[in-house]
């Protein structure tokens, strides 16, 4: 029984790493390639490799068109509009300002 079991011990040892394991069927994961690419230009070539480049041809010269800009949008504002913008802001209401003009002639 010993040297049954010594065999089977050194069988298994032996072919664990070959193709044709014994237990091959409990390792059912997925098969992960050494050898992918993941870049955009790469090879795996033994010997020479000659790599081609495209080359840039001289064509017929291209028109250019000019835009017309007289319908540019202008973001700038004004200094005087914003400070009239400012003050209209900061100054008082209509009903206010009649308030503080009647006061003024009202007897206290």
């Amino acid at each position: 029984m010993v040297k049954i079991q010594t065999l089977l011990l050194a069988t298994l040892l032996l072919s664990s790493c070959s193709q044709l394991n014994p237990l091959s069927f409990l390792s059912g994961g997925t098969n992960v390639a050494a050898n992918t690419q993941v870049g955009k230009e790469n090879n795996q070539t033994v010997g020479v490799v000659t790599n081609t480049r495209p080359q840039l041809r001289v064509e017929a010269p291209v028109e250019q068109v000019v835009q017309d800009t007289s319908t540019t949008n202008n973001t700038e504002i004004d200094p005087l509009l914003l400070i009239l913008l400012i003050l209209g802001w900061l100054a008082p209401s209509p009903n206010e300002m009649a308030r503080g003009f009647l006061d003024l002639f009202r007897r206290k």
